[in-house]
């Protein structure tokens, strides 16, 4: 990694001067759960400040240098790093994948099955693909994780062997989905289900839940939580374990609260799944929202979305068919009208938008990873989400640049958007910029 940083310094310098695991596989058998208890560089103006008397008999003029914010700075180490970079790096930027996905020895079954051992560790293999693929970030799945110890040299040692600064996450909810709280050889709180915390309405208690678990992720060395779920539930009596409420201002108020939770610990979020699966899971083999307008949509279940556009890290993009809002048939994960059209234009969102996974049953029944990578790039998704073949699918983006279905601007301007927020969330080894 320090070679990147080192690089992009010495261009920054000269825009300044020219500009006055071994593989673990453990026996899933053997993850036992618990009870639910309930470095980017510091740029300086060097412009003198001229406090000595400069008069000459005439008017005086008093020199004040320009201030350099540190927003200029992060743009400048963005604008440096993203000039060095090949294509190839670019479109790895682009990909959040299974750590499993970097053993290319494996075939696509044993990365993409969970009831099959993962890797736990860093091997020559994985070090190879980091270098051959310069993913953007590694997501986390209960089989990757086995104990404290190992779970921090693990992150510790992607990061290290990574070129540019990794995001790495999980989805770290609480109840039923909480990988790590819910292993034994893991010392930290495990919460109720999200639906319980949801009878409460309580703010206070939801910021808690964000901050807790954002410490203890923030330890391990996961800088992302792909939390909390903003999914409004249809009925009330039978809200999902993953879904607050069927209130959509319980929803907002409790989701807005638990993201400053995990602002406070420095990690970071991935809201979804915009905009919602309601009470069904993202495993659906298909998935159609009942709504006649996209204007009834917005004032009801995307509410807590809308709420939180300008706070969280990213948006997590669901597999959703909306008939009525999408005029060509494409989920929302891989339609330009809705990620251009409704999340950029009419929304307003500029910050970093992610596929939901693309090993989906709900995408991999119609459309091949090819399809499915360069549909979402095309539409405006900055990052895909663990493609189930992710040789495949990095491989389309850039054939895709190369024979004129993206443009190489398409691809700078979803890398410039995930280098930005690495580099403002302090990954390049400086501290947060707001």
């Amino acid at each position: 990694m320090r070679k990147r940083i080192i690089a992009a310094l010495a261009l920054i310098m000269t825009f300044s001067a020219s500009s006055c695991g071994n593989l673990g596989m453990p026996d899933p058998g053997t993850i036992t759960h618990k009870e639910n208890d309930g470095k980017s560089p510091v740029i300086t103006d060097d412009s003198s400040t001229p406090d000595e008397d400069t008069t000459d008999g005439e008017d005086s003029v008093e020199v004040v240098p320009e201030m350099y914010s540190p927003v200029d700075e992060t743009q400048d180490y963005v604008k440096a790093t993203l000039h060095n970079m090949t294509l190839e790096e670019k479109v790895g930027q682009l990909f959040f994948v299974r750590p499993d996905a970097l053993e290319t020895d494996y075939d696509n079954k044993t990365v993409n099955d969970d009831t099959i051992g993962g890797v736990t560790f860093v091997d020559k293999m994985m070090t190879e693909a980091l270098g051959k693929y310069h993913v953007g970030g590694i997501y986390l799945y209960e089989k990757n994780i086995s104990n404290e110890t190992d779970l921090r040299k693990f992150t510790v040692d992607l990061q290290d062997k990574s070129e540019l600064p990794l995001f790495i996450g999980v989805q770290e909810l609480g109840g039923d989905y909480a990988p790590i709280a819910n292993n034994v050889n893991f010392n930290v709180q495990l919460f109720k289900n999200m639906n319980e915390l949801g009878k409460d309405g309580a703010t206070n208690k939801a910021k808690h839940v964000g901050s807790t678990i954002g410490e203890y992720l923030a330890s391990y060395g996961v800088n992302i939580d792909f939390a909390p779920v903003a999914d409004v539930s249809v009925d009330g009596e039978k809200v999902s374990e993953w879904n607050f409420s069927a209130d959509a201002t319980v929803v907002a108020s409790l989701v807005d609260a638990e993201i400053d939770g995990f602002h406070e610990q420095s990690v970071m979020t991935a809201v979804g799944h915009f905009p919602g699966y309601a009470d069904g899971s993202a495993d659906k083999k298909k998935f159609v929202l009942d709504v006649n307008t996209w204007e009834n949509l917005v004032a009801s279940d995307l509410l807590p979305y809308v709420n939180i556009l300008h706070k969280t890290d990213m948006l997590l993009v669901g597999h959703v068919e909306l008939p009525e809002v999408i005029t060509d048939g494409t989920p929302t994960s891989m339609s330009k009208e809705f990620i251009e059209g409704k999340i950029r234009d009419e929304l307003g969102y500029n910050g970093v938008v992610i596929t939901d996974t693309m090993s989906d049953a709900a995408v991999m029944n119609k459309y091949s990873q090819s399809e499915c990578a360069v549909a979402a790039i095309n539409a405006g998704a900055d990052i895909i989400l663990t493609p189930y073949d992710l040789d495949e699918a990095y491989n389309a983006v850039i054939k895709a640049v190369n024979d004129g279905t993206i443009s190489e601007s398409r691809i700078d301007e979803s890398v410039t958007r995930v280098l930005t927020l690495k580099a403002k969330r302090g990954l390049f080894g400086t501290g947060a910029v707001e």
